[in-house]
């Protein structure tokens, strides 16, 4: 399945290979496109591209593989299975409550921080409560990772997607807030709405399948008791010649009680076993799951919670940058004071904590370092062993390593992009949004929108994509600008719902080993339905 998902990346970047062969690049300024020819991939750079792209982008892959570590830690301790435990047995004979929850609580904390990044450190955690409730994988995937995408669509105060907006386009964070908050809620309603519906229908095919089951179980039962009473009968059979020789013969009498008690010994445990296999399926058909219990009963889950929920507070707070988002300096000032201390002259926090940033400007390092550090603390509390700490940190690092890896090769065109603009060649994307800008005078809700799609493909990060926009959608008026903001952010979060260069996504269908093909039959719905909201509520705000 993992292997798959690696070809869906190459065909995504062999599509922008094929095109580079075919559109001329170009940079448009002032209203007019300069175009350069062509600037095709050649035969070194579609190997070479793959492995710069990995190398530029490892830190995706360093804060998954990461995540994974920090997860192998909490379970070795014994203490992350009876928070699940817990949370499924809360919500016993609720479980689409829970699931809405997840939706709603995915949706609303990525709509308000934008930080997808660290608040994926949550997926594994309700994940493994989904599961247990019995949601199957795609459902489960829907409602975690892809809350967190819906989330990204209507973004309301999330600095790394409204942020970016409003200081490229030069807009407020309140721009179209309350388009924003409506969007939120009807996306989120609709999202739970598909979950719910799909829900439903795996249970009704649970249910057929454990019908199944028991009939298949009971066919097997009648099968085994034919069984034991053809082998009764033998032994009767085998009982009565062994009589009759007896009678006949004085040293086969003394041998034969000795043969018969051995297979009738034989007869009689064979004929124990199968019962209490009976009993047990049985058993095992009716009663409810059997929910795994923690072999540490003991140890208390309060502290790594506490850990767990400090560390992803402050990993929040440090990332969202507050000063450009609302002018607030508390943090800067913050920061200043404690570097400026000093004993005599020599400023000691200045050195001790030079590799550590101000609140409000960490990056994908300090979320790794800050998982790091927590995992440490915990395996302390835990008593765990450095051994241990090790090796559990280690093994979940390997089992997520996929996921790192594919979220790090996603970034392919990105990174040949990122390249061509330094180096001033122009992109071939220049070409193709002059093409769609030029069909429309002024500003237009479905060139606009069509240029933000097809731009997100290649522009898998937001910030690259108004970058590459901005000399298009500058020349609007205030109004249409403030309106066109919304839709590009907007569409981009849809785009990162089905596109294949989407980082989250490809590491949503890596971790749960969900096909492409077989998320874009369960997305492309919602996704329609999400694009034409966006579009639709657009369009009315341009109205008014």
């Amino acid at each position: 399945m993992k292997r798959k998902l690696l070809k869906v990346i190459g065909i995504s970047f062999l599509i922008y290979v094929v095109l580079s062969w075919i559109i001329p690049v170009g940079t448009y300024s002032n209203g007019e496109l300069t175009t350069n020819g062509i600037d095709p991939v050649g035969l070194i750079d579609l190997f070479n591209a793959p492995i710069q792209a990995f190398i530029t982008f490892i830190l995706y892959g360093v804060v998954f593989a990461t995540i994974g570590g920090l997860y192998g830690v909490m379970e070795r301790t014994g203490a992350l299975e009876k928070v699940t435990d817990r949370m499924s047995h809360a919500f016993e004979g609720k479980e689409r409550v829970f699931l809405v929850i997840t939706v709603v609580l995915f949706t609303l904390l990525s709509s308000i921080t934008g930080l997808i990044l660290p608040l994926f450190v949550l997926v594994p955690l309700f994940a493994a409560v989904l599961f247990a409730m019995n949601f199957d994988k795609v459902t489960v995937l829907a409602s975690t990772v892809g809350s967190l995408l819906v989330g990204s669509v209507a973004s309301t105060y999330g600095f790394n997607i409204t942020g970016y907006t409003a200081n490229l386009l030069a807009l407020d964070m309140n721009n179209q807030i309350v388009a924003k908050v409506i969007l939120l809620v009807l996306l989120t309603i609709v999202l739970c709405a598909v979950v719910l519906m799909t829900s439903k229908k795996d249970m009704k095919k649970e249910l057929k399948e454990a019908k199944m089951n028991k009939e298949e179980k009971e066919v097997k039962e009648v099968k085994e008791e034919k069984k034991v009473k053809a082998s009764e009968t033998k032994t009767a059979k085998k009982k009565a010649a062994a009589t009759s020789t007896k009678k006949t013969s004085k040293e086969s009498t003394k041998k034969a009680p000795k043969t018969t008690a051995k297979k009738a010994s034989t007869k009689t445990t064979g004929k124990k076993k199968s019962t209490k296999g009976k009993a047990n399926t049985k058993a095992f058909a009716v009663a409810k799951p059997v929910k795994k219990v923690s072999e540490k009963s003991k140890v208390s889950a309060v502290p790594m919670v506490i850990i767990f929920l400090l560390m992803l507070i402050v990993c929040l707070i440090g990332m969202y940058n507050w000063y450009y988002s609302f002018g607030i300096e508390v943090f800067s000032n913050i920061h200043e004071a404690i570097m400026g201390v000093q004993i005599g002259d020599f400023p000691i926090f200045e050195h001790l904590l030079s590799g550590v940033s101000e609140l409000g400007y960490w990056s994908n390092i300090d979320l790794a370092a800050m998982m790091i550090i927590a995992s440490a603390i915990i395996a302390w509390i835990y008593r765990l062993s450095f051994n241990d700490y090790m090796e559990s940190f280690i093994a979940g690092v390997k089992k997520w390593l996929p996921t790192a890896i594919y979220a790090a090769l996603a970034s392919v065109i990105l990174y040949i992009l990122y390249q061509a603009s330094y180096a001033g060649t122009g992109t071939l994307v220049d070409t193709i949004n002059a093409k769609i800008f030029d069909l429309t005078d002024g500003f237009n809700v479905l060139t606009t929108g069509a240029a933000s799609l097809i731009g997100s493909f290649f522009y898998n990060d937001l910030y690259y994509l108004l970058a590459a926009l901005t000399s298009f959608v500058s020349g609007f008026d205030a109004a249409s600008l403030s309106v066109a903001g919304l839709l590009i952010q907007s569409v981009y979060g849809v785009a990162m719902l089905i596109f294949p260069t989407s980082v989250i996504l490809v590491a949503g269908l890596s971790l749960f080993d969900v096909s492409y093909k077989e998320w874009m039959k369960y997305i492309w719905k919602f996704a329609l339905i999400a694009l034409l909201l966006v579009l639709l509520t657009c369009g009315i705000v341009t109205l008014l």
